[in-house]
Parts: C-alpha cells; sequence; structure tokens
C-alpha cells in the first residue's frame, strides 16, 4: 500500500498481485474453514493501482461514492468500514465516520485481487483516519471475514500465503534483493467467477482427492525461489488448464501470449487475467504495444512492487 496526504484525509493506492505459483488443495469437509479449500501460493503486489480516498465525516455516516455501485453495502471497502467501526479495535468510539472514494483501474473479478486489496486499503486507511493504532496483525481476523485475500494485502510485497490465506510469510526481504520482474497483463474482459472455477476444479479431480507430494515451496528458501522465476522456472497455477478449458477467450488469449518471447505465461488467481513475465521494462512495453494491436483484451504493463 502507498499513502499520501490529501486535504482533510488520506489516498490509499491499493496494488493488484499476481499469483507466482498457486497449488489448491480439496474441498474440506470439517473443521473450522468447512466449505473452503486450503492454497499454496506466492502473491506478489505489482504497480497497477485502484485509489481510495478517505476522508472524515462529521455526521458520524459511511458514504461510499464509486462510479457503477447500485448498493454500496455490497462492495468490500464499505463492508470493510462497517466492520471495523463496530469491531473491538475501535473500542466502542461512536461517530466513527468516513467519505470513501474508489477509483477502480484494476479489472474486477480478473483475478487480479483489486477488491481484496481495496478492503485492506480501507481497514489500513480508516485505522489511520481514525487513529485506531490498530497494528496488521490485530486487522487480520477483520481482513480473513471479508475475503481469503485480503489478509495479504495487510503484509503487501511479495508473501508465501497458506491456508485458507490467513497465514501469509513476508517474502519481501528476499525477493527485493533482485531486480523486479516486468510483466504483460491482459485481461479478455470476461470474468471467471470463483466459486465456479473451484467447482469445475473439484469435479474434474473428484471426492477422493488428496494433495500426497509435498510442496516443492517447502524445499526452497525465498530467495532460491526467487531465483529460479528469473530462469522461468517454479510458475504455476492450478486452475489454469481448468479455466482455459472453460473458456475459449482466456485460451485464445493465452495462446496469443505464449507467441511472444515471454520469460513464462500464466494465469492469475482463478482468471481471467493472463500475464506474461519479462526481465526488462522495455521489453514489456514493446510486447504489449504488439498485444494491444492484436488482442481483444484489455492490455496492461506492471512491475514487481517492492516494500
Amino acid at each position: 500500500m502507498r499513502f499520501e496526504t490529501i486535504p482533510d484525509g488520506i489516498r490509499v493506492l491499493a496494488p493488484a498481485k499476481v499469483n507466482l505459483y498457486l497449488e489448491v488443495g480439496p474441498l474440506l469437509t470439517s473443521g473450522e474453514y468447512k466449505g473452503y479449500h486450503e492454497i499454496d501460493s506466492i502473491f506478489q503486489s505489482i504497480t497497477l493501482f485502484d485509489e481510495l480516498e478517505l476522508r472524515w465525516e462529521p455526521r458520524g455516516e459511511i458514504v461510499l461514492e464509486e462510479e457503477g455501485i447500485r448498493e454500496a453495502e455490497k462492495n468490500l471497502v464499505f463492508r470493510a468500514a462497517e466492520r471495523l467501526a463496530s469491531s473491538p479495535i475501535a473500542r466502542g468510539r461512536t461517530g466513527l465516520g468516513a467519505r470513501l472514494r474508489l477509483c477502480k483501474r484494476i479489472p474486477e473479478g480478473a483475478g487480479l485481487g483489486g477488491g481484496s486489496s481495496d478492503a485492506a486499503a480501507a481497514l489500513l486507511g480508516l485505522n489511520v483516519l481514525w487513529g485506531l493504532g490498530a497494528t496488521p496483525a490485530e486487522l487480520a481476523p477483520l481482513a480473513l471475514e471479508l475475503g481469503s485475500d485480503v489478509p495479504f494485502f495487510l503484509v503487501g510485497g511479495t508473501a508465501r500465503c497458506q491456508g485458507r490465506g490467513e497465514r501469509v510469510t513476508d517474502w519481501s526481504e528476499a525477493f527485493d534483493r533482485y531486480d523486479p520482474l516486468h510483466y504483460v497483463l491482459a485481461y479478455p474482459r470476461r470474468k471467471a467467477p470463483t466459486r465456479l472455477v473451484y467447482e469445475a476444479l473439484d469435479a474434474q479431480r473428484g471426492p477422493e482427492f488428496a494433495l500426497t507430494a509435498p510442496s516443492p515451496l517447502d524445499s526452497m528458501p525465498p530467495a532460491s525461489v526467487r531465483e529460479h522465476l528469473g530462469y522461468g522456472s517454479v510458475f504455476f497455477n492450478r486452475f489454469e488448464a481448468v479455466v482455459l478449458a472453460a473458456y475459449p477467450e482466456v485460451e485464445r488469449l493465452h495462446a496469443e501470449l505464449l507467441r511472444e518471447p515471454f520469460l513464462k505465461v500464466l494465469m492469475s488467481g482463478s482468471g481471467s487475467t493472463v500475464f506474461g513475465v519479462c526481465r526488462t521494462a522495455q521489453a514489456a512495453e514493446e510486447i504489449a504495444s504488439r498485444l494491444r494491436a492484436r488482442v481483444q483484451a484489455d492490455v496492461f504493463v506492471a512491475a514487481t512492487l517492492r516494500k
């Protein structure tokens, strides 16, 4: 997250993310997270941002302004603000109001974590605006209630995320010693609903599926993982084959990216964004220019966001 002071408030730059590695466990049928899947993933914040402005609302109300939202209560930013104001972190204070203005640049339903990042930006920004003094660790339970990806965005940078998403191990120190990776992201203007993608994966694997092999990340220190990524290895997404089979637009876009000299081409999250990895910003810009001329997609250029 990046914070800027504005008149009467704060502006938070909420970054997108890509998944450099994503393994998905079986559907949990018991325990605290029944109905969810465990994941093992490398999340990395990138330099593509939504902007969230937060100002005091003297009437003690929470007001969200964003084009295209019909019911603000369904927006994660609004929900995050309400949850924080009524949580024990607020220590019973009343009249905690805010006027929130969200400017979206990260495509929605694209596997880039835009909504989750916005929610984390609201928690972190309001924590400052309201003077609550909570640590990211204290905000984490609220973040997990809002979504499995939200705890990562409280930390940002590069991290290994496990469990339902609540176990976040910061790998930024090791990764930030290396040159940033550069990304060309292509969004096919078609959402791949997360729930449907998980259901398709479960149907493909069957009810008896279990992960038996240890994660390759367990035997590699973070610096070694980053070094291997620089050679195009380690990259993986369990959802990719499922989404490419179900969504022809994503499959065609993936094929177009494979025509370019990327280090690696991969899908982010549960889709539908496909991205290519470059070693330099110049290479990323040149490839993005070619892709914009021939694909039906929104094409963005971004890079590793260091902490």
